[in-house]
């Protein structure tokens, strides 16, 4: 019996043409099956026992982390065969069909592997107003780590480390040097010195209402961003910050994301609805 059986086809995926390189049978909830459909870049979908779409990755070189979350299963050959009819039927259909007027991807998980965040386990706002600093903290780490856009000295954080202690100070001095709560716009502008600073010619932007329109759109590239969440929302934090790398709507209509809240939680589910105003790098 086959684990994973090469397959090369070419599908449509959120609008971009993508070859298929292979597939994997998981193990899912309640002694079912799905299958991981891996791409030649890395990127993946996971279809469930119906074959329908419930985790998007469209990160490259992400599917290794997503699979820690699964356990593979053995295919047999009357597997290997359904899998294999299944691909050559909808191979001319959207597998994942694109974001326009609106239109989102229901009932499926999209964005980055939670796993990617278990570095940042333990990076917490230490205590007062800093969770913005600490919120920059972690973008600015994992765009580091795995977007390999950003480059500064390893005396502020080698790659791939857990350490955080000079990428954070040298922050909070751009972006909070009084310890003051901040707002979107001053986010944004202490990460762009920050950059300049250590010679990366990129800019922060941010967004002063609402969330979902710029985060659903970062987040489908690839890319975490930076939420705020406010008490008067109904956010359980209060008036806080928070680095979101997923979503998720529902067919009924329920929206969230899956943050690392800077509290000691990289996976943790919040509203949709308790978020407002975004940071985010391009």
């Amino acid at each position: 019996m086959k684990t994973v059986f090469e397959q090369s086809i070419e599908w449509n995926l959120d609008g971009i043409k993508k070859r298929l390189s292979a597939v994997e049978q998981l193990a899912m909830k309640d002694e079912e099956k799905g299958y991981a459909l891996i791409f030649e870049d890395g990127s993946y979908v996971i279809l469930d026992q119906n074959k329908q779409p419930i985790e998007y990755g469209p990160a490259s070189h992400s599917y290794p982390d997503a699979r820690k979350a699964y356990q593979l299963v053995p295919m047999t050959e009357a597997e290997v065969t359904n899998i294999s009819r299944w691909l050559a039927d909808n191979r001319e259909k959207a597998l994942i069909a694109p974001k326009e007027n609106g239109q989102e991807l229901l009932d499926c998980w999209v964005g980055l592997p939670e796993q990617r965040f278990l570095n940042y386990e333990n990076w917490r706002t230490p205590s007062g107003y800093l969770c913005g600093t600490y919120a920059a903290t972690v973008l600015i780490a994992y765009y580091q780590d795995f977007q390999n856009e950003l480059f500064f000295s390893p005396t502020l954080r080698e790659k791939g480390t857990k350490d955080h202690a000079q990428l954070s100070e040298a922050l909070r001095q751009a972006i909070q040097p009084l310890g003051l709560p901040t707002v979107p716009g001053q986010v944004s502008h202490g990460i762009t010195k920050f950059l300049k600073h250590t010679g990366n010619r990129v800019s922060a932007r941010s967004t002063m209402l609402g969330s979902w329109q710029r985060a659903t759109k970062r987040i489908r590239q690839g890319k975490p961003v930076i939420l705020g969440v406010l008490k008067v929302l109904g956010s359980t934090y209060g008036n806080h910050w928070v680095t979101a790398y997923a979503y998720y709507q529902s067919s009924s209509g329920e929206r969230f994301y899956k943050v690392h809240d800077n509290w000691g939680n990289t996976n943790q589910l919040i509203p949709a609805s308790w978020c407002n105003g975004t940071v985010s790098l391009p």
